[in-house]
């Protein structure tokens, strides 16, 4: 057998190893973003909260690229809004913490071009 009879089956092989290179490269290019805008209001009155610092994490380790962010933080204007920059689509946590308010956390499905969560904080309970 010579050394030849071995190529095309490697040239093959090679052929299949790069496809899936560029299918795996291609699918995380084109990876969906979400442009995600939070409003920020008192229960009770419906009043915007401004200051409020809101975390969001991804629910499960996601597979991006090392310049792709897993968390990010953002706060709110004296309207009560904050805007994040674009963030891959899935399910994240998303947590405010605002002096003189109960903690809100929850988990939320972020999905399409833009997003708004309207998120309600409630007063703290009472120390007796």
């Amino acid at each position: 057998m010579t050394a030849r009879a071995g190529l095309p089956g490697f040239r093959r092989t090679l052929a299949v190893v790069l496809a899936c290179a560029l299918a795996a490269a291609a699918l995380a290019a084109a990876e969906a973003e979400v442009r995600v805008e939070v409003q920020v209001t008192a229960e009770a009155t419906g009043e915007p909260v401004e200051g409020a610092a809101i975390y969001l994490k991804f629910k499960e380790e996601r597979f991006l690229r090392k310049d792709k962010r897993m968390e990010w933080r953002v706060k709110t204007n004296k309207d009560g809004k904050a805007v994040f920059p674009p963030i891959p689509e899935g399910v994240v946590l998303v947590q405010v913490i605002a002096k003189g308010w109960k903690t809100y956390g929850e988990y939320h499905t972020l999905e399409g071009p833009k997003q708004l969560l309207e998120i309600k904080l409630k007063p703290p309970k009472k120390w007796f």
